[in-house]
């Protein structure tokens, strides 16, 4: 019964409740597409569009408020603002900056291996976190969700070495994944 009362405690944090609205209706529109048979008579009646009139634009270029283009890669870690550097042994492996969409700011995605143990990992972030008063938002054996004052998110991900990358004394992987409230 306590694992179920620990359930839901985690099914109640705002973007776990998100991520499963999210899921629920990307699933109720898959399945009423699916079962839609196009009929060109009476489907032009009913407004539907027209797919050779559509915008056939990139994704990446300006539309609206937003604007959209492919991640670029980071060379190196980036700090960010409000999460010290980890101070146990860790491998930079690689990692992505996505500019900023609308009124959000850029989202930083970097991947590490590290010499310490997932708990070690685990550990260590949700100190940071309560030392630099995030609020924590979500946490399960591999992951911690977390908001700052400013409303930037940050999520921690820990796993096994990433293969390919990892060498004997590497224990375990991290990725950090940090989006700004605000663009800068």
């Amino acid at each position: 019964m306590n694992g179920f009362r620990y359930g839901l405690k985690a099914v109640q944090s705002k973007g776990f409740k998100l991520a499963l609205v999210s899921l629920f209706l990307a699933q109720l529109s898959l399945q009423a597409g699916l079962c839609q048979v196009p009929n060109p008579q009476t489907d032009k009646q009913k407004g539907q569009l027209d797919p050779n009139k559509l915008n056939k634009k990139p994704a990446y270029q300006p539309t609206g408020e937003s604007l959209a283009k492919p991640p670029d890669n980071l060379k190196d870690k980036v700090n960010l603002d409000g999460v010290p550097e980890y101070t146990g042994k860790a491998r930079f492996l690689n990692g992505l900056v996505y500019d900023r969409v609308g009124k959000q700011g850029a989202n930083y995605v970097m991947t590490f291996n590290v010499k310490e143990t997932k708990d070690q990992v685990k550990d260590w972030y949700q100190s940071v976190f309560q030392m630099y008063n995030w609020k924590i938002n979500y946490k399960d054996k591999d992951s911690i969700m977390a908001t700052n004052k400013d409303g930037n998110n940050c999520i921690v991900q820990i796993a096994e070495p990433v293969a390919g990358y990892s060498n004997k004394d590497e224990r375990s992987s991290y990725t950090i994944r940090y989006q700004y409230a605000k663009a800068h």
